[in-house]
This record gives structure tokens, sequence and C-alpha cells, in this order.
């Protein structure tokens, strides 16, 4: 296993790690479990589970350990927190206060910060256990969490597949059991992907809602920082605190508090008008994908919904757009901090090549994509005034096995790229919320992710819709992969 693997010992309580934040923390209460037993299963399934998966890069068990013990006095004391003894592992790209924090580069191997990132410190203020930072793609610029340096996070229905990313080791630990709920962040897709092909859940909220202080920049202007979880009910708890809902955060770093909790609100999908528009997807998604899409629509109609399609004559601009910011910005964000051109040999080839052909963007490239993504946030803004929601797949099909590059999608081989980020684009660059929700299975037995995505500030009806869309399938939300052994 990679990183320190502290305080191993413990019994892996298989029932106990399959709970969610209501019914571990309500069995707190009836102290028919303690943080600390909590934790050394935690410990026990991380040790089984890795190096099979490599979801993990760094291990902080000790500590993990001693706050458990802070957060079973505090319950004995009636002064529990919301997500009080709740074990969170953490995407290995946002700073945490002595634990080491890599970004996925070999050039931080070694880096250990003096502060958490901001969405951190929120977590532990709300009293969760961080046991861990998970894989991501090198700097979170790319879709597998293949990594030149610490390896493949490999994704628990299929070894052999890819978790998605760059979140992936989140998604990966999820779907594994190790822990209720993860940190990602989502420059593209990066959420959303990963919990896609590994079958959790994941939501990327409205740009800002969340602070991003603290996580290493990717493009600044198309990164969101949100939580992923093993259902909706739990990713809206973690949001709540992130966006700063709860006592002792109040409003949001900026003083306003505009979401409000999701947890709790949304309306579900009774008589909302939800939107299906395969304009917004760049690639067509596989048969297998189309059925699921079609199940859930009529599984959505069935629950009171009204479906409506849609059209959205500027799909061409989305991917043009997308490319051309990320790539200038995540080139402004290497040079500021000095690494490139000057470190160019220590990156991996993929993301090394993306820096190279960020080079040639001009200003006349940059101000045409500003003005696209002007253009396409107001026909997005279009949908919203006939719809409440939009549903679409994530990805257009499964991930690919590891070391692949391209995909065989409907006859033709394929950037695996386009494949995992067919419908996830247009929702950064508008900077709109999407929940990703288990839809169904593939014929190989791979889960298929859907979103379900509404306008800015709309988190509590996104979450709410999934939740239901969760409670409404408990054959498909009921299976989980294998343990490795």
């Amino acid at each position: 296993m990679r990183g320190r693997a502290e305080g191993m010992s413990g019994a892996d309580t298989d029932t106990t790690l399959g709970l969610g934040v209501d019914d571990l923390s309500r069995r707190y209460r009836l102290r028919e479990l303690s943080p600390v037993e909590v934790v050394d299963a935690v410990a026990a399934r991380i040790e089984r589970m890795e190096p099979a998966l490599n979801a993990f890069v760094t291990l902080c068990l000790d500590r993990a350990r001693r706050e458990a013990e802070v957060a079973a006095r505090n319950l004995a004391a009636g002064t529990a927190r919301p997500l009080e003894g709740i074990p969170i592992a953490v995407k290995d790209l946002f700073d945490t206060e002595g634990t080491r924090t890599t970004y996925g580069s070999a050039m931080f191997g070694s880096h250990v910060p003096d502060a958490d990132a901001i969405a951190v410190r929120r977590v532990r203020e709300a009293g969760a256990i961080v046991v861990g930072k998970t894989s991501t793609h090198e700097f979170a610029w790319g879709v597998t969490t293949d990594n030149p340096h610490y390896g493949a996070c490999r994704n628990p229905w299929d070894r052999d597949r890819v978790s998605g990313g760059s979140s992936g080791g989140s998604a990966a630990a999820l779907a594994a059991g190790a822990v209720p709920l993860t940190l990602g962040s989502d420059t593209g897709g990066s959420i959303r992907i990963p919990a896609a092909l590994c079958g959790v859940v994941g939501l990327k909220p409205t740009y800002g809602a969340v602070s991003a202080a603290g996580v290493f920049p990717l493009a600044e202007s198309l990164d969101h920082v949100g939580p992923m979880a093993r259902r909706p009910r739990d990713a809206g708890l973690l949001y709540d605190v992130l966006a700063g809902a709860e006592r002792w955060g109040g409003p949001g770093e900026d003083g306003e508090c505009r979401a409000g909790p999701a947890a709790g609100g949304g309306t579900g999908l009774d008589r909302t008008r939800v939107g299906i528009c395969p304009d917004l997807y760049r690639v067509e998604p596989a048969q297998d994908v189309e059925r699921v899409l079609t199940d859930a629509v009529a599984i959505v109609q069935r629950m009171g919904a009204t479906i409506v399609e849609l059209d959205f004559p500027d799909r061409d601009l989305i991917g043009r757009a997308f490319a051309t910011i990320q790539r200038a910005e995540a080139l402004d964000v290497h040079r500021r901090r000095g690494l490139f051109p000057q470190r160019s040999s220590e990156y991996g080839e993929d993301v090394r090549e993306r820096l190279e052909l960020a080079t040639e963007i001009s200003v006349h490239d940059s101000l045409v994509a500003a003005a696209d993504r002007a253009r396409l946030g107001a026909g997005l803004s279009r949908l919203f005034k006939e719809v409440e929601l939009l549903l679409a797949p994530v990805c257009a099909g499964p991930p690919v096995r590891i070391g692949e590059e391209t995909s065989w999608h409907r006859g033709h081989e394929i950037d695996f790229r386009k494949v995992a980020m067919a419908a996830t684009m247009p929702h950064n660059l508008a900077g709109l919320p999407a929940c990703t929700v288990r839809g169904g299975f593939d014929s190989g037995g791979m889960p298929v992710g859907l979103q379900f995505a509404g306008p800015q500030w709309s988190e509590a009806r996104t979450l709410a819709a999934a939740e239901s869309f969760f409670d409404a399938t408990p054959a498909i939300q009921g299976r989980w992969p294998d343990l490795p052994s």
C-alpha cells in the first residue's frame, strides 16, 4: 500500500461499513456503535482492499482514531456535531494539515501542508473524521486516475478497468465500502465520471457554492468542489456542511447563504418537468447506456414527472469552448507556480502534452471561447425556462481497461476522454449543479450513471430528484461489488 498505513487493527464489520450517515449517527446516539469501532472497521476494510484497488495514496488512521475518541466523548456529553464520528476520505488535491498532499504529482511527493483546505476544515468542524487521501489523476487533469507516479486506481466492479477520474480514488473507496463520504472536485466531470463508472453518487454544485481555497486548481473558472457518497441524501448532508449551511458556518464564505439546506429540501420528481436533450451529448451513447436511460425515463414518468424533449442548437460550441478555456487556465496555473516549463520532465506524458498544446492558444482563441461560453450559458438558461431538471447519462460507455486510451464505441475506436465526458462539460461551463446517481447496469455488469442537472442554486431539487430515483430503484441500488481479498 502506498503511503503509511497506520493503526491497522480492529475487525472488518461489513454491516457497519454499509451504513449511511443517518444510520451511523443514530447507532452512535443509541450506543450501539462507537466512532472508535467504526474507524477500526474502516482501517480493516482498507487493509483488505488495498493494494488491489489503490484507492488511497496516504492514510492518517492514527490521527483518525484519536479523533474518534474525541467524537465518542462528544456523543456521550450530548454535544455531537452534524457529522460527528463519520469517516470521510479526501481527494489528494485538497490540502490537509499535517498529512501528505501530492496533488497526484511526483513534484509534491513529500509535500505536507500546514493548513486545511476550507472544505476540509468545514468537514472537520462538523465532526467528520478524515481517514486518508484518495488517488487522483496527476493535477486532476484526466478521466482515468491512471497515475504515472502513484499507480492506477482500479474499479471495484472490475479491477482490470479504470475507476474514472479525476476523483477516481474517492469513487472507488465509496464503492468498496471503505467510507460513507468522500470529497471530490469537478472541472469537466471529475466528480460525476468516476461516480458514474463506480456506481456511486456525486454532486457537482453550483460554481462557487463550495470554496475551492486550498484545492490545487486545474482551471479556476471551471473548478467545482463537491461531495461524493453512496446515496444522494448523504451527499446532501455533506453538501450542507461544505456550503456553510450549518450553525457554525451560517452563511457561505462571501456572507450569503444562497443554496439553503439540501439534504432535507427539494420536491422529488412528482409534478416535475424533466428535460431530455440529446443535443447536449457530444458522443452518442452506447446501446446499453441508451437502454438504461430509456428505463430511467419510464421510472421517473411513473413517479409523476413530465418528460419534455428539447433541442440545443449550439451543441457544436461545447467542446471547443471547454478545451480552450481549460487549457489556457491550466497553463496559467502551472506557469504562475513555476512548474511549467521549468519542470516539464517531471510531468506524466499526458499532462505534459496538454500543457504543451495549451501554449498554442492565442488571445483570439480565448476571446472566441469566452463568447461561446456566454452563448452556451444563455442557451442552457432558456432550457430551464421549459423544464426544472435535465436528465442525461454521464458517460457514453463503460470504463476502459487500465492502460487503454481508446474505447471501442458503436463499431469504431474513439478517444476514451470523449466517451467519458460525453455529457458533463456544459454544466461546468455554465456553473450548474448536477447530481450523479446509478441508473442501472450494462450487459457486462458495470454500473451506468445518470445525472440530474438544474439551474444555478438548485442543489436541493437535483439532490431530491436523485434521492427519489434512488428510493424507487432498490434492486439497482442494492448491488455492490465484491470486496478484493
